[in-house]
């Protein structure tokens, strides 16, 4: 089964265009042409299709693209890092509360060039492309997949304003204990959605919790196996992900995501890194259980 999935020609489409971004960063010696959450918006889209991605194609790319070059422009304020990305979170938030914006991926988008202090628009612009593509690719899609009918209800402003809270506090203590390990854009992306899905349980917590602790540490093990090479880290460790998701049968497009970011930050790149996912995704995704549960057994109540 999975060697069918490796060979079929959506995942050749979405592992080319995640090639296509390694090879762009190296040939043109850019690194910041690197957005790890491109390989988990292709695979979301075109191997483990997220319905609501592609319900609204546009939102794909115009959401992650705004935040991006939010992001980047955030760099010019005189402020520290750490007030940067909260106001960059909280900016994002807002605008995606205002247009009905259902995409998690555009947070990370918004908060990594805050986190990586970088003040060209080369993350930015290369977001843009790499987004464009993958909207096209959710348009056709959307022709094929057998999608929910009907609009889909919008979150909650109380939730939202809640989740932002944590995520907030969890940057806030990641800064304050010196730990950049514990920030992690792609993870905040999947905290985000799950936080207001309806009928997130604790049940669904371990085997999400396991793809994207394995795939942390399988990717660091990848990059010091083969250190000083962008290209064929990436390459082994999107494959890698696409296995654990098999095995542990829980599709999380995040952790493709995950897979790259060893290759962006030195912090991302050590040993503390999966003991970072796996401690984000954990007390994140328990705090979202939790308070769905609480939420559920109220409207019962009601």
């Amino acid at each position: 089964m999975i060697w069918n999935t490796l060979r079929s020609k959506r995942f050749l489409s979405a592992y080319l265009l995640v090639i296509l971004m390694l090879v762009a960063a190296v040939v043109l010696n850019q690194r910041d042409i690197l957005f790890p959450e491109i390989a988990g918006m292709a695979m979301g889209v075109m191997v483990f299709p997220v319905a609501h991605w592609i319900k609204k194609p546009v939102h794909l790319w115009l959401a992650p693209t705004i935040g991006a070059f939010i992001g980047t422009a955030l760099n010019e304020l005189t402020l520290m890092t750490q007030p940067k990305i909260l106001l960059g979170l909280v900016i994002i938030v807002i605008l995606m509360h205002l247009f009905r914006v259902n995409f998690g991926p555009t947070i990370p988008a918004t908060l990594l060039p805050i986190f990586l202090g970088l003040h060209d628009y080369v993350f930015a612009t290369t977001t843009a492309v790499f987004t464009f593509v993958i909207m096209l690719a959710a348009f056709r899609m959307r022709k094929s997949e057998n999608l929910p009918e009907g609009s889909e209800k919008f979150r909650k402003k109380t939730d939202t304003v809640i989740i932002t809270i944590i995520l907030a506090l969890w940057i806030g203590l990641a800064f304050v204990t010196n730990l950049e390990v514990i920030v992690v854009p792609p993870v905040f992306a999947l905290i985000f959605e799950v936080f207001h899905t309806k009928n997130f349980h604790w049940k669904l917590i371990p085997p999400r919790l396991a793809v994207l602790t394995a795939t942390a540490i399988l990717s660091v093990g990848v990059l010091h196996l083969l250190e000083g090479s962008i290209i064929w880290v990436g390459v082994i460790n999107v494959v890698i992900t696409l296995i654990l998701c098999k095995w542990f049968k829980t599709p999380v497009p995040v952790a493709f995501g995950v897979s790259l970011m060893p290759l962006i930050f030195p912090a991302w790149g050590t040993w503390g890194f999966p003991v970072g996912v796996f401690a984000t995704t954990g007390v994140l995704m328990c705090i979202s259980a939790a308070y769905r549960q609480l939420r559920n057994t109220q409207a019962v109540q009601e």
